[in-house]
């Protein structure tokens, strides 16, 4: 499959590798397979290609292929998943390690993945995922009932 490749930190993202050949990823149980339609690149992951965050380097060592959040098709999933081929799904990585979404296919546990609507773009999909979770944490650990919240930016 055809994928980017960190070689080794410190690399500059204008300095990855791309393959033309590169494995494609092996379902285990409780995954879902997704043919990989956007991925979502966000500081955090720069920060893990310079180096600068060891808990979630690729415990696979190098080349690892980066990006956390995606958004594509379902391929393959369990008999009793509650996906099936040809869903449209975004998936959010998994820590420690990144979800390897800079490639063509790429697996996420299930309990990572949701359903997207049909009239919502990969793009928008794949950069909801995290973002989203920061602000509900963000609400969860922070807003009270009676608060009132100021959500600047809320209509782009």
């Amino acid at each position: 499959m055809k994928c980017i490749l960190i070689p080794r930190h410190g690399e500059d993202i204008d300095n990855l590798t791309c393959s033309e050949n590169f494995p494609s990823p092996a379902r285990k149980a409780g995954q879902v397979l997704v043919k990989v339609q956007a991925c979502a690149l966000a500081p955090g992951d720069i920060r893990v290609m310079k180096g600068h965050c060891d808990y979630f380097q690729s415990p696979h060592g190098f080349p690892y292929i980066p990006g956390g959040d995606i958004s594509g098709i379902v391929q393959e999933a369990d008999e009793t998943s509650r996906f099936k081929r040809g869903d449209r799904v975004l998936c959010m990585f998994e820590v420690p390690r990144p979800l390897d979404g800079l490639a063509e296919y790429a697996c996420a546990k299930e309990h990572l993945v949701e359903k997207i609507p049909d009239d919502m773009s990969f793009a928008d999909a794949a950069a909801l995922t995290s973002s989203a979770l920061a602000s509900y944490n963000a609400c969860e650990s922070f807003v009270k009932p009676g608060d009132r919240v100021l959500i600047l930016g809320g209509s782009g």
